[in-house]
This record gives structure tokens, C-alpha cells and sequence, in this order.
């Protein structure tokens, strides 16, 4: 039944099948296509892969979730560090959080030797030693 729109309930499902198969059971796009045909049928190959980026959406979305969770426990302790007596905790604290934010300061160790560097100017039957 090409055509026929489906409701919004009935394209969730699918996503959420697309998602469980393809993070569960590690399907890739190919078999997921496959899938698709032989189950449903109704619909194009278009339509199927637009599941199969909404269930990628999806799978990004649980991440994010899952970090924000962790990070307001870690962004407290930072607090909870930057309050210390120690300076030494809140320079530590201090270095998370411009590792956490992108802005660490990196370092280079570098050891540069000079030896000895000879010009000579003029009608010296043009020699330049370097």
C-alpha cells in the first residue's frame, strides 16, 4: 500500500524496532532494508532509511541523557574542589576544568642546541659559512 500515510504511533514503533535491532542485535542498513521489505512492504526505501536516521536520533539523545545524568555530579564535585583549603586540589580542579571546557593549557618540552653559526660579509670570494 504505497502512498498510504501512517500515524505517528505506527512510525515510532518502526523507529524503535529499527533502534532495538540496529544497537541490540547489530543489524546493519542493508539488513535493516531487508528487514523493512519483508515485514512491512508498504513503504520505499526512503522511508526506511528515514527510520533508520530517526533511530540513530534516538540513540544520541539516550547518550546525551546519560551524560547530563553524569556530569552534574562531576560539575558539583569541581565545586566542591574549587572550595578547598588546598591550593593544590583547586589547581587541580582549576586544570579539569580547562581539560573539561577545551581550553587546556598544553605544554612542550623542547631542548634546542646552538652550536655555533659563522657569517662572513663581504669579497670573501663569496663563502658564507653557516
Amino acid at each position: 500500500m504505497a502512498g498510504v500515510k501512517s500515524t505517528d504511533a505506527e512510525v515510532m514503533a518502526r523507529v524503535e524496532e529499527c533502534y532495538n535491532l540496529r544497537y541490540n542485535h547489530k543489524f546493519g542498513n542493508k539488513q535493516w532494508l531487508s528487514h523493512c521489505h519483508k515485514t512491512y512492504g508498504d513503504k520505499s526505501e526512503k522511508t526506511y532509511n528515514t527510520y533508520w536516521m530517526k533511530s540513530g536520533e534516538l540513540y544520541k539523545e539516550a547518550w546525551q541523557e546519560k551524560l547530563s545524568k553524569l556530569l552534574e555530579p562531576a560539575t558539583d564535585e569541581l565545586y566542591n574542589l574549587l572550595a578547598s583549603d588546598d591550593a593544590k586540589i583547586r589547581q587541580q580542579a582549576v586544570n579539569q576544568i580547562m581539560k573539561y571546557t577545551g581550553n587546556e593549557i598544553q605544554r612542550i618540552e623542547a631542548d634546542i642546541k646552538v652550536e655555533q653559526i659563522n657569517l662572513n660579509w663581504g669579497d670573501d670570494e663569496g663563502e658564507t659559512n653557516v
